[in-house]
């Protein structure tokens, strides 16, 4: 099919407001709420001049928001305008209805699956702030004060640990799960300021110098998704940095089904490479997992009815970096889609998952951005698609001349391996070579850059 056929449309964006570095988005964004600049503060710090870049973006369940994160540690809520797909509705610019600041890091954010904009008791986040408690907040809030915490801490260093996924429990919506360093945590929202009602570890012990011995799925937890549409008898897949998948019945709080490695699949099989799972997806039948890793050219495809066996691997995917990049998959008439973009500003689309093995190629594509696509995320109606981008870098601020030698171990996404320019992100990595506990390491300052940044969202119609 042609592919000029399927170039999506531009409906909406936030245009130029995040292309600059934090302090000046900050400015911006003020006036574009109230028509207020306030003045530019007279010290800045070095995260000030660091490019606000969009670390992701999801919609929430009820189709009408975008939740986001972002470098300057806020969470923003976009509502969409009702008339979005309207002929006559005029392009205009995305603003926040509010914007949450938080004081560390954010790891990952997830909504409530009862998410529903006519209802403000529903309008709920989960959110995970670098070295503090798990934070429970209204979306629809003015303030950023969350509703309740959550505390994840190490029995022996009494440390807070971050956690690298979260997940809502469909069966029983009161719950969620957290993963962090060897552990999946189950926590009831009731219970205000509490640590986790279950503590499931994916390892046997953490005191032998081998970490369990050779048993279980050791690592950070980077990565969890349930099975859809089976109920009570549902398995969870999680993944690790170090490029394990674990399943596990009854929703997570089961036994172990099967663990296995995929760096065998991801660099000898499918040549595809990859340094740690950063998402877990499963087809709408429940059938196929989805696998999705950091610095990797595809997505592996596994059918679960054979545990370990790859069944067929995605190709064309641009995603050398170790920043994350988010993927979505889609139930359309011709089967399963998967979305991705890339750190060419690509999105591509590959039809019909799961219907062949070997190699596949993707169908179309589309330039979304000029710099790293960080999410793609499809509507539920499968008319509109939703991406952000942005990397790590530091635009040249007034007349300010960075060193570019500070940017050598974490610099721009483009040139080296760089995280999400995260604290927590970078003890992931550390996590994965000594073993030690999740710590909060400050990263070097990344490279200047005097390139024009696209820190944007973007709406698309289908």
């Amino acid at each position: 099919m042609d592919t000029a056929l399927k170039r999506p449309g531009l409906l909406t964006s936030t245009g130029t407001t995040y292309c600059c570095s934090v302090v000046e988005s900050r400015n911006g964004e003020a006036k574009l709420l109230d028509g207020t600049s306030p003045p530019l503060k007279h010290e800045t710090t070095e995260e000030d001049l660091e490019s606000n870049y969009f670390k992701s973006t999801q919609w929430t369940p009820d189709g009408t928001s975008l939740l986001t994160s972002s470098c300057d540690n806020t969470i923003r809520t976009f509502i969409l305008p009702p008339d979005l797909l309207s002929p006559t509705s005029p392009l205009s610019t995305l603003a926040p209805y509010t914007t949450h600041l938080h004081p560390t890091s954010i790891n990952c954010l997830t909504p409530y699956p009862a998410f529903d904009l006519s209802d403000p008791t529903t309008t709920l986040y989960l959110s995970t702030p670098t070295d503090l408690p798990i934070r429970l907040s209204n979306a629809l809030s003015p303030v950023s004060v969350p509703i309740s915490n959550y505390n994840l801490i190490s029995p022996t260093t009494e440390t807070y640990y971050t956690p690298s996924s979260l997940l809502w429990s469909p069966q029983s919506p009161g719950t969620f799960l957290a993963g962090t360093d060897c552990l999946i945590a189950l926590f009831d929202v009731s219970r205000n300021g509490e640590g986790p009602v279950t503590r499931m570890p994916t390892i046997p012990s953490k005191r032998h110098k081998m970490k369990g011995g050779g048993v279980g799925m050791r690592g950070l937890v980077s990565a969890l998704s349930l099975q859809p549409g089976v109920g009570e008898t549902s398995m969870l897949a999680a993944g690790t940095w170090t490029r394990w998948i674990g399943l596990y019945d009854a929703s997570g709080v089961g036994g172990t089904v099967a663990q296995w490695s995929v760096a065998e699949a991801a660099d000898k099989h499918a040549g595809i490479g990859g340094m740690g799972v950063s998402q877990t997806m499963w087809s709408s039948c429940g059938r196929y997992l989805y696998v999705v890793e950091r610095k990797s050219m595809g997505v592996l495809v596994y059918d679960v009815r054979g545990a370990g066996k790859m069944l067929c691997w995605l190709e064309g995917r641009s995603a050398e970096t170790n920043q994350r990049l988010g993927v979505d998959c889609f139930e359309a008439e011709g089967g399963m889609e998967i979305w991705a973009g890339g750190m060419d500003g690509v999105v591509g689309v590959w039809e019909g998952v799961g219907m062949t093995e070997g190699a596949c190629e993707r169908s179309w594509e589309w330039k979304a951005h000029d710099d790293p696509v960080t999410s793609t995320v499809v509507h539920s109606s499968g008319t509109v698609v939703a991406t952000c981008s942005g990397q790590r870098s530091t635009p040249d601020l007034i007349g300010s001349d960075t060193s570019s030698d500070s940017g050598s171990e974490s610099g721009g996404e483009g040139e080296s391996d760089t995280d999400e320019s995260s604290a927590s992100d970078q003890s992931d990595l550390d996590e994965e070579t000594d073993g030690s506990e999740t710590s909060s390491r400050a990263s070097p300052l990344p490279k200047a850059t005097s390139k024009s940044l696209d820190n944007s969202i973007r709406v698309w119609s289908l």
